[in-house]
């Protein structure tokens, strides 16, 4: 009798055991794909001002995303199934002086920790020369990819850069490939991107998953540094407009349009435009998953693919949570891992020393406009014109990023609100030339500029270049035949943003400060704190 039960007891086990591993290999297999874009040197605790800016709740950065990680990992280990971690690019250009401070390297040292599988170039990441670039490249324990950039002195790409890689996990070989916005060669500086040569980015894209299908990948993903439109439907309805009049980009696409018009790619992680997608965007001619995450380390994009294991095609997605695939990293939610908040902390101590001490207070929120006149604007220019020792300053309004909040400001605040590190630059021009720069800033459907030292006023129903009716500088009449020193940026100095006519003024009329905006601007809060700044009727549209 004991024998038949023991008989009966093994029959049932071996039955058991082979129904669950059956089970278990009808599953799909699990690829866990988290991602970021434009880090730009965001992995510290920040605070999430957008969400309540008089009691914002603490982002735990980089040290929370590690935390959520290494749950992921230990779980993917023990299951049998893949996690990828995967950039699309821009990691150290921004408000946190780290990024720039470490030349990019400290970005690099925290992906490194972290273990990103790959990463694609970013159009700022360049933004200290080629040879920055190069280093963090090298610096680099995971694929840094660009199929579209070489070097323009060996017609290959760059130390350390590849077009793509292929990663074999779980039985599967995923295929990555990066590409760069050809735009990258529209530096701010055009030193900083001397030597490389960006190619437009479809040819670049289909010939990487030609390369890759070649090498019988099963699944192709593309980080294209390109940037989702900011609104899906109306992206979609221009390239349905393209279509229809048989155009086919070539370059200067965004990722809607790459993810379109590139056959083969299954999924894209986005990267250039700040604004997250909760719901991933498909193509609905290749299918292609299109993911974007929003920037500065806020918030870190995750989406589980289910693979079939025997075709090793993508049977379907699962987003994280009902409200989509972006975890925003409140500490409350996403405790940071105390190893990497300790790694953190040491690293701003070493390239953020004052960086968080106060310099003054503001008595009102310093907004900034995409038209017209502003507080923020206002500061700007006259912040300039005192650095620069000028009688009249004029920046676009695109230098400004953020507001500065009521109370006390600190020179991280500052750099915030201008990331991109221009220096101010004094030229000597001629009254009639001046006012030529300042009608072409308002013809068409132009919106101006911010101006220091003195009071425009335009009518915008004029015909182009009869629209100013009024230039006061220093308090008169501008003088046509008068030279003026006037002050902008370096960006604007090089005539960009319709300020090609500076480009006939010989070099002895140009004088680079090398005073950054920001800097400027850090010393004006410190000698007029406290600071009551509003609109004074210096830029008047009628």
């Amino acid at each position: 009798m004991k024998k038949i039960n023991l008989l009966i007891l093994l029959t049932f086990t071996f039955f058991i055991n082979n129904s669950a591993r059956a089970e278990q290999d009808n599953e799909p297999l699990k690829l866990y794909i988290f991602y970021s874009n434009d880090l730009q040197a965001g992995i510290g605790k920040q605070q999430a001002t957008f969400m309540n800016p008089n009691f914002p709740p603490v982002l735990g950065g980089g040290a929370a995303t590690a935390n959520i990680i290494t749950s992921y990992r230990q779980k993917a280990q023990k299951n049998g199934d893949i996690v990828l971690l995967l950039d699309g690019g821009d990691i150290f250009k921004g408000a946190p002086p780290l990024g720039d401070k470490s030349e990019g390297l400290a970005i690099v040292d925290y992906m490194n920790e972290i273990g990103y599988d790959a990463m694609v170039a970013g159009n700022h990441d360049f933004d200290l020369g080629k040879d920055a670039f190069i280093r963090m490249a090298e610096r680099a324990n995971f694929h840094v990819l660009a199929a579209n950039l070489t070097d323009s002195a060996t017609s290959a790409p760059p130390s350390s850069v590849k077009p793509y890689t292929i990663i074999e996990k779980g039985g599967i070989k995923i295929g990555i490939l990066g590409i760069v916005s050809q735009s990258a060669e529209q530096n701010d500086d055009p030193q900083n991107v001397a030597g490389l040569d960006f190619k437009p980015e479809a040819p670049a894209a289909q010939q990487a998953v030609s390369n890759l299908k070649a090498q019988n990948v099963d699944l192709i993903i593309a980080l294209a540094h390109l940037g989702l439109p900011y609104d899906a439907e109306e992206g979609y309805e221009e390239i349905k407009e393209q279509d229809n009049q048989n155009i086919c980009k070539k370059s200067y696409m965004n990722a809607m349009e790459l993810a379109h018009y590139v056959k083969g790619i299954d999924i894209l992680i986005s990267g250039q435009i700040h604004r997250g997608y909760q719901q991933p965007w498909e193509d609905p001619v290749n299918h292609t998953l299109c993911f974007q995450n929003y920037a500065n380390g806020g918030n870190l994009g995750m989406v589980t693919i289910e693979i079939d294991r025997e075709s090793k095609t993508i049977a379907g997605y699962k987003l994280p949570s009902g409200d989509g695939s972006l975890l925003l990293l409140s500490e409350d939610e996403f405790w940071p891992d105390e190893k990497f908040d300790s790694s953190i902390k040491k690293m701003q101590e070493k390239y953020e020393q004052g960086y968080g001490e106060v310099i003054g207070v503001t008595e009102n929120t310093l907004t900034r406009n995409s038209r017209g006149e502003s507080p923020m604007g206002n500061m700007m220019c006259d912040a300039m014109i005192d650095a620069g020792g000028a009688d009249f300053a004029f920046n676009n309004f695109n230098s400004m990023r953020f507001d500065l909040n009521i109370g006390a400001v600190t020179p991280r605040d500052v750099v915030k609100v201008f990331p991109h590190g221009n220096s101010i630059v004094v030229i000597n021009l001629k009254g009639a030339l001046l006012l030529k720069l300042l009608e072409s800033s308002v013809k068409g459907n132009y919106a101006g500029l911010a101006i220091g030292g003195g009071r425009l006023v335009y009518e915008k129903d004029r015909p182009d270049e009869q629209k100013i009716i009024s230039l006061i500088i220093k308090g008169q009449p501008v003088d046509t035949a008068k030279t003026y020193r006037v002050a902008t940026s370096e960006y604007l100095a090089e005539g960009n943003y319709g300020m090609d006519k500076l480009a006939d003024l010989p070099a002895e009329c140009f004088n680079n400060t090398g005073i950054l905006v920001r800097d400027a601007v850090v010393e004006y809060i410190k000698k007029h704190t406290p600071l009551k700044i509003e609109n004074d009727g210096r830029w008047i549209k009628k």
